[in-house]
């Protein structure tokens, strides 16, 4: 990036408060879907970053829905608890592995609790997860429900059921017999609506479908086979339409569009998650479902870092069913869009610039290839400093960078 084009990207950046946000506004004109993303999950800084950034759609854009890339069953209990049902602290450690369960999440979701409790039910934020993995959750709601109202309904399911009661993203398929019991028992539930309602309430029975509905899509998902473990981008665009991977990010998709068509507003939602999902990638990113269903309605904020440290757990050949995140040190990456960024602007404040709108230098230099770094939540020691392809503009539409992270708070 030469001094030109740093002038032109300083001159373009906003603060991540809600002073600079404001300014930013313009750029998100006809937007149904504002993804917004972090390329790390144990990042403090990060996910304070997206915080800001929920705070202002809520405040200043009118957006009253939250999605976030986390399991949809565990993130029905986080909508109970940002309207006052539960503790947030317990609504987010039922999410289901560390990469949420932090305290910077539970302050989240106690800042949607507070704002939820002074206002008018028409004007609450609702808060839903996307990603149809760790169902525990539906599977006690729904069996709860099915053991008081239709016993007869849960035999046949009961042995698919238990299977996903403590299942994880990264086991064996899920047997054939025990998904089609699960996706079965979905359109049992949905035949029978008349006899349930009568027998329960409208609002238990809707509620139980709900749960019926993520359970068949997570076991849709814990069926399909696996595909090529941590792929390239080529072998991303490889795999097929059935794979795990792919079907996971298409159901992902599917669910934010499918929760923002019921609200109002420009943005509806807020989409929250990791880089790997919001971002316009390969088919296995929510983001290129979400772009190819929406057009320029969506649009994605990637949330980078120049350096620093961040937690996540040490892939090892063998490791615990649920292993602990540790720290891992993040030197910064000479040649990568992000220091690149970093040297344009300076100082310590997190700035985000918008490459939609961008012209002249800058919107050459988003267009062209360059390498950039993601922190998923598990690595090796080569991932730590390997720089990933990218063409800026083809997978963001702006991008936020933090110069400095430290590991978030994992409970």
């Amino acid at each position: 990036m030469d001094a030109e084009v740093a002038d032109e990207v300083a001159a373009r950046a906003v603060p991540v408060d809600s002073l600079g946000l404001a300014s930013w506004r313009p750029a998100l004109r006809g937007v149904r879907v504002l993804g917004v993303g972090a390329a790390a999950y144990g990042a403090r800084e990060l996910l304070e970053m997206g915080r800001r950034i929920v705070e202002f759609a809520v405040d200043e854009l009118g957006v009253r829905l939250l999605v976030l890339g986390a399991s949809e069953a565990g993130a029905t209990g986080l909508d109970a608890a940002a309207r006052g049902i539960g503790s947030p602290s317990d609504a987010v450690a039922a999410l289901g592995g560390w990469e949420y369960d932090t305290r910077e999440m539970v302050g989240v979701v106690s800042w949607l609790r507070d704002r939820n409790e002074m206002s008018d039910p028409d004007d609450r934020v609702r808060v839903v997860g996307a990603d149809p993995v760790r169902p525990a959750r539906s599977v006690k709601v729904l069996g709860s429900y099915l053991r008081d109202a239709a016993p007869e309904l849960l035999p046949p399911a009961r042995d698919g059921l238990a299977e996903l009661l403590d299942r994880e993203p990264d086991e064996r398929p899920l047997k054939a017999p025990f998904r089609d019991a699960v996706v079965g028992l979905h359109g049992e539930i949905a035949a029978a609506e008349g006899r349930l309602v009568a027998e329960t309430s409208p609002s238990r029975y809707a509620e139980a479908l709900d749960h019926a509905w993520i359970l068949a899509r997570a076991a849709e998902v814990a069926a399909a086979p696996r595909g090529t473990p941590f792929p390239t981008a080529e072998q991303a665009e490889q795999l097929d339409t059935t794979s795990a991977p792919v079907l996971r990010a298409r159901m992902v998709a599917e669910a934010v569009t499918r929760a923002a068509g019921s609200a109002t507003g420009t943005p509806a939602a807020l989409f929250w998650g990791h880089d790997e999902l919001v971002r316009v990638g390969d088919p296995t990113t929510a983001g290129r479902h979400l772009r190819s269903a929406l057009g320029d309605a969506y649009y994605v904020v990637g949330g980078w870092f120049a350096e620093g440290s961040a937690s996540a757990v040490r892939r090892r050949l063998l490791r615990p069913l649920r292993p602990r995140p540790s720290s891992h040190k993040l030197p910064a990456l000479g040649g990568t869009a992000e220091s690149e960024l970093r040297s344009a602007l300076g100082g310590t404040d997190d700035l985000l610039v918008d490459l939609r709108g961008a012209r002249g230098g800058l919107a050459d230099w988003a267009a062209s290839p360059t390498t950039t770094r993601r922190i998923g939540s598990v690595v090796d020691s080569g991932q730590l400093k390997e720089r990933i392809p990218v063409v800026p503009v083809r997978e963001y539409d702006a991008v936020a960078l933090v110069p400095r992270v430290h590991p978030a708070w994992i409970r």
